[in-house]
């Protein structure tokens, strides 16, 4: 018999990773196997064990990625040559669909911030998370206190508590839409038809609550009509919208 192919450590990982991806779109993040991933990945259930050592293990490696992957999106968005409050607000008209790693990323990302799951992984991939979590976090901390130190504000008492605040709202806006958005959608969901990875329209009530947010900070220049075709603009040109 021919010895088996001889693979590094990467290679393994990515060959594992592609198998449990194929794995989950052919049943769901919670039904795949290991068995099956160590087929489709034609490595030994061993080979699979070094990488991780649960099944809530891989699940978290995936999410690492998918988190990774967002993080990158919202650091190119960030850098985009507008005002530090319409940077903000850029993020939420990216299109849903350019957000995404993996077309279960919702799922998975769920799955993988669900108590029992941390607790049944490893030690090793639940820092993954979280240091893939605060790092994405700090790339808009980054952002707010760039646009402060460049003058962009006006005084204010506590900027801390005002960096804190800005982020904390900002994802509880974005993510309650979507998830109210799927309750509202559900029999869409099962048709197929749902318009979950519709980018918003300028003028959507999520967009034009983030502004009336946004606009509550005593920013030099606060966001405009101008403001948001400037947005998509940019965001277009990157083929983010």
């Amino acid at each position: 018999m021919a010895p088996a192919p001889k693979y590094d450590k990467e290679t393994q990982q990515r060959m594992i990773l592609n198998a449990a991806e194929q794995c989950i779109n052919e049943s769901s993040v919670t039904d795949f196997t290991m068995a099956k991933v160590s087929l489709l990945a034609g490595l030994s259930m061993g080979s699979i064990y070094k990488f991780v050592q649960t099944k809530e293990d891989l699940v978290m490696a995936l999410a690492y990625e998918s988190f990774t992957h967002t993080s990158s999106v919202f650091k190119q968005v960030l850098s985009l040559p507008l005002s530090t409050p319409e940077r903000m607000l850029a993020v939420c008209l990216i299109s849903p669909q350019k957000l995404k790693r993996f077309s279960f990323d919702y799922e998975l990302q769920s799955y993988s911030t669900n108590e029992a799951v941390i607790k049944r992984a490893s030690e090793f991939w639940t820092n993954k998370i979280i240091e893939s979590c605060g790092g994405c976090e700090n790339v808009f901390k980054q952002a707010l206190i760039d646009g402060i130190e460049a003058g962009e504000l006006q005084a204010t008492p506590d900027l801390h508590e005002m960096i804190e605040e800005i982020i904390i709202t900002g994802w509880a806006l974005t993510v309650g839409y979507e998830q109210v958005l799927r309750l509202q959608q559900t029999k869409q969901i099962v048709e197929g038809t749902a318009s979950l990875l519709t980018p918003l329209e300028l003028n959507d009530p999520v967009i034009r609550s983030a502004v009336r947010l946004l606009n509550s900070y005593p920013w030099q220049q606060p966001i405009t009509q101008d403001s948001l075709v400037r947005i998509e603009k940019e965001l277009q040109a990157l083929k983010l919208r």
